[in-house]
């Protein structure tokens, strides 16, 4: 235990776990970079909704040298340096239910708060001598453990369209038995194309098109040897659309 109050102040300033760094919609989540590009990830769970609008959660943070671990609703992602294409080259690591409320390197070594304080001291966990407070000290490539990334989400859902609109690009790299589902509110057919970007810098190459009828839900299994980083939607007629896509 330390009781040392500007020290505390000068964390609690200096340190602040930031707000308002990501938006959460009902389609999925979303994230504008310094070059104001549009990005859309997974939820791996909604659980981490309420935590995160409240700024409980760290979001982002360098580990490495130009080696930035983003954290977003239950999934960690490997996040290369600004000058390396940032988050067009965003790639999942991981999926969990823990909530980890924020990590940092020290000493060549990853440390993550947010244990539970009844949790036993042991490899992994060390705590200060009055018990109430833990930390997880580990490697970096420790979080490879935590199991394969997995979420639900898309570019739309129930999202007013124009025709010819398209979506924001959404990822679908690294993860695999991808699904797709597809539905409108228009009373005719609508056509989605669905296009993928390989490597994210472009260029987009169209997919696939889906023609939809009225009242209709399309369902479309990913083959297992699709390959792409990222992907987004068109449609040929104004509507409410939504493109869902649930990795398992």
């Amino acid at each position: 235990r330390k009781d040392d109050a500007e020290t505390t102040e000068f964390i609690q300033q200096g340190f602040a776990i930031p707000k308002d760094v990501i938006v959460q919609d009902e389609a999925s989540i979303l994230v504008v970079d310094a070059q104001g590009r549009r990005w859309r990830l997974p939820r791996a769970s909604a659980t981490f909704d309420a935590a995160t609008t409240l700024g409980q959660l760290r979001i982002c943070r360098e580990v490495a040298t130009e080696r930035d671990l983003f954290s977003s609703h239950g999934t960690f992602y490997e996040l290369p340096a600004e000058n390396a294409d940032g988050f067009a080259k965003i790639r999942p690591i991981a999926s969990h239910d823990f909530k980890i409320h924020d990590y940092a390197s020290c000493r060549g070594l990853l440390v993550m708060s947010g244990i539970d304080l009844a949790a036993p001291a042991g490899a992994h966990i060390i705590k200060s001598d009055d018990g109430q407070a833990a930390l997880w000290v580990g490697a970096i490539d420790d979080l490879w453990k935590l199991g394969k990334p997995i979420g639900e989400g898309g570019p739309w859902r129930n999202t007013p369209v124009t025709e010819g609109e398209i979506s924001d690009p959404y990822l679908i790299g690294y993860y695999d038995q991808r699904a797709l589902m597809l539905s409108h509110d228009s009373d005719a057919s609508v056509t989605f194309t669905m296009e993928i970007d390989p490597t994210g810098h472009g260029p987009w190459i169209k997919y696939q098109e889906f023609e939809v009828k009225a009242g209709e839900i399309i369902h479309y299994d990913f083959p297992a040897e699709f390959e792409a980083r990222w992907v987004r939607f068109g449609v040929d007629r104004a509507c409410k659309a939504t493109s869902w896509l649930t990795y398992d």
